[in-house]
């Protein structure tokens, strides 16, 4: 876990200069692009302590640096927790963790969604959704 949060931090630091020059924009505002990737998990049962769950992932993202952001999204859309791959530490297909607690989520659907952001040069600078990830957590 510290690992994904050391690479969250270095994603916003090599990504934010980026994000001043093309101008942020709200998440909400920022495209779907399923051609450059998708997410991949298998239902699995939610065990008891806390668990590590493992997922998938496969990007083709256009030429440039860039860096993958995913999202956890438990039942209820409660935000779980958050991971990130980049270019130069990460390959372009691979896998990634999240640790769920049992006594601190519930059985039910769960969700990851990625974010690629992608800088090549100064000037160029884009960002967009993949293929999000639907996967059931159940009870024994």
């Amino acid at each position: 876990m510290l690992r994904q949060t050391m690479l969250g931090s270095i994603a916003a630091v090599l990504l934010a200069p980026a994000a001043l020059v093309a101008g942020a924009t709200p998440a909400s505002a920022t495209a779907d692009h399923h051609e450059w990737g998708r997410l991949g998990a298998a239902d699995r049962v939610l065990r008891s302590g806390c668990r590590v769950y493992r997922y998938r992932y496969r990007i083709q993202p256009p030429a440039g640096d860039w860096g993958l952001e995913t999202f956890l999204i438990g039942p209820g859309g409660k935000k779980l927790g958050s991971g990130a791959h980049l270019s130069g530490y990460n390959p372009t297909v691979g896998t990634g963790t999240f640790t769920i607690c049992k006594n601190t989520t519930r059985p039910g659907r769960f969700v990851i969604r990625g974010k690629l952001s992608v800088q090549n040069g100064p000037d160029d600078y884009v960002e967009g959704w993949i293929k999000p990830v639907a996967f059931k957590l159940r009870r024994r």
